[in-house]
């Protein structure tokens, strides 16, 4: 389904209250520029004129902001590919580790689980002999497919959706897509350099990358802010300096990737803070 133009305004023009109002009326929407125009976008005609009607009385400065009314919920086959349509890293990504932790989880002996580490192992009778595999590149990014536990992936499934979401919906999939192959990459590989030859998966790593990323990118770009709760960032540093400290095995998390968490982080952070950058400078100059 095309997507509605409801909101036609001046760049400088600030959506970001309205947006809010409308997350908290559950209406899905977009806001992007165009040139030197910012439109807000909504999927669906039945509350398009809700939404433009809602917008005009927000100018009014009206303090009681009408309730929109939405539309009977579609069946699940229609949900799903409208979702698949708007999120398919995101959702891409979540569906890949589910199946990544069935493997982990049915794959008792790592008979197979072993093909998508990132070093090669093979058991000698009560130890395990690592090597660094030739030539098989995918082993670069599976490994955070992979999750070792339950209280594991559900973590890193609900900080996913709640981030990649967010992130995906207001800036695209392909920039999405970029983001969590980069960062993927790169904590894998930091984890495997400065930690011994060991098992490890997770996407953790690319879940702290999306977190470093959307909060330096809102701090330089507030008028595009990714509206991630600032708890939820204090509460994954926490999580990491738990990990740092060895408090996570006493708190039911089992070893750590600590080398990927932060590794992770700084390269989110690093890319938020060039893509904040580049927008910045690329809107001043089409308004040159």
């Amino acid at each position: 389904m095309a997507e509605i133009v409801v909101i036609d305004v001046s760049i400088e023009q600030d959506l970001q209250v309205f947006s809010k109002y409308l997350w908290d009326q559950r209406v899905s929407h977009r806001v992007v520029e165009s040139n030197d125009r910012k439109l807000l976008l909504v999927g669906d005609k039945s509350v398009a004129l809700q939404v433009r009607n809602a917008y005009e009385k927000f100018l009014t400065g009206e303090t009681e902001a009408p309730v929109i009314e939405m539309p009977e919920s579609p069946q699940a086959t229609a949900v799903a590919t409208k979702l698949l349509s708007h999120l398919p890293v995101t959702l891409g990504g979540i569906i890949l580790s589910v199946l990544g932790f069935c493997l982990v989880y049915f794959d008792r002996d790592f008979g197979l689980v072993k093909y998508f580490t990132f070093f090669d192992f093979n058991r000698m009778s009560t130890y395990i002999i690592f090597s660094v595999p030739n030539g098989e590149y995918w082993r670069l990014i599976t490994p955070i497919f992979l999750h070792f536990g339950l209280m594991h992936i559900a973590f890193n499934m609900a900080m996913l959706w709640f981030v990649g979401q967010r992130i995906e919906l207001l800036q695209g999939s392909v920039r999405m897509l970029g983001i969590c192959m980069v960062i993927g990459l790169g904590s894998n590989i930091m984890q495997a350099t400065y930690a011994e030859a060991t098992i490890f998966g997770g996407m953790s790593g690319v879940v702290y990358g999306l977190l470093g990323y959307g909060w330096v990118w809102s701090m330089m770009r507030p008028e595009k802010d990714l509206m991630i709760p600032n708890v939820i960032l204090y509460f994954s540093l926490f999580m990491m300096v738990v990990g740092f400290v060895g408090l996570a095995g006493v708190l039911g998390a089992g070893k750590v990737a600590n080398v990927a968490h932060l590794g992770g982080l700084i390269m989110g952070c690093l890319m938020g803070f060039g893509a904040a950058l580049i927008d910045k400078f690329s809107t001043k100059e089409n308004q040159v």
